[in-house]
């Protein structure tokens, strides 16, 4: 058996509506000489398991694990990161949509210039699934930094347009299990383990309608980014250079402005804002005191999902 090249990764949950699109999409991806498949479904109350079990049928080197108990995106991702036997691996959501060309690109890049992340941009389209199946990713530039964290950390490395190393992806613990959405803490991750990561301005993600998913909790998009910055300097401050700590603490304190901003009558009093406007105008070093009394609000806030 030829060795797999790329698995893909996806956790599901109830999305019977995008998956025949998805999969569509997915399984003629170009450029994949043998690909592998691995489905982590969390506890889905509609058909979007058999609508996986009839897509992929006959095809080698599928998995399909259906939890018992609902465990979350961040555990399912991780999940099945560690079933990943590719050289590299591209994670998606199961309710978007890759250009046919973009896994092709994705490993061009990735080879010809020796870095173990690639990642790309996502646009919001609007437009229903079926109606983005046949897409290219058209033309792009790129950037390649040899220091993968400065990399993430100057750039939009979110949503799930990225094609990792699987060994590095492995090495570095995927996602945060402490963050319900792995988008901010995944990337975060891995380019502490990464040599080198590549930013293209190409969409390699095009993202249906949306019809109840988390990125329509805009306060819990703004927890999960607090978190993934908060464990990140609080778990390595001993061990990164200033500059690059500097840089998390104004993501976090941004995030937890950004909350302030949609729950409070008069954001501008409260004293998030002058802390804020303390991190955009000056390079500080994490004060660990406000940190915590930040994570204390956020702790505290109803209706996240932990």
């Amino acid at each position: 058996m030829p060795d797999i090249d790329v698995s893909f990764v996806m956790t599901v949950y109830n999305k019977e509506y995008y998956l025949p699109s998805v999969l569509e999409a997915l399984l003629h991806q170009t450029g994949v000489k043998n690909p592998e498949y691995i489905f982590v479904d969390d506890v889905s109350s509609d058909g979007s398991v058999e609508i996986i079990r009839e897509a992929t049928q006959g095809l080698p080197n599928v998995q399909i694990v259906v939890n018992e108990k609902n465990q979350g995106i961040s555990r399912n991702t991780n999940k099945a990161i560690a079933l990943a036997h590719g050289e590299y691996t591209r994670l998606l959501d199961s309710d978007d949509i890759f250009p046919l060309d973009s896994t092709e690109i994705l490993l061009d890049l990735a080879k010809s210039n020796h870095a173990d992340m690639v990642y790309g941009c996502f646009t919001k389209t609007g437009e229903e699934p079926q109606e983005l199946t046949n897409r290219k990713t058209g033309d792009f530039t790129y950037k390649y930094y040899p220091d993968a964290l400065d990399g993430v950390l100057h750039n939009r490395f979110t949503r799930m347009g990225q094609l990792i190393k699987t060994s590095v992806l492995q090495a570095s613990g995927g996602a945060d299990e402490r963050v319900f959405i792995q988008d901010e803490s995944l990337p975060l991750r891995v380019a502490m383990k990464a040599n080198g990561a590549i930013k293209m301005s190409a969409n390699v993600v095009l993202v249906p309608k949306e019809k109840g998913n988390f990125s329509g909790n805009k306060i819990q998009l703004d927890n999960d980014r607090f978190m993934a910055y908060y464990f990140a300097i609080t778990d390595h401050i001993k061990d990164l250079p200033n500059d690059k700590l500097a840089l998390m603490y104004q993501r976090a304190v941004s995030a937890y402005w950004k909350m302030i901003k949609k729950t409070h009558k008069f954001p501008c009093l409260h004293w998030g804002f002058a802390k804020y406007l303390h991190v955009k105008l000056r390079k500080l070093q994490p004060d660990l005191s406000v940190l915590k009394e930040m994570y204390s609000h956020f702790m505290g806030l109803t209706g996240i999902r932990r």
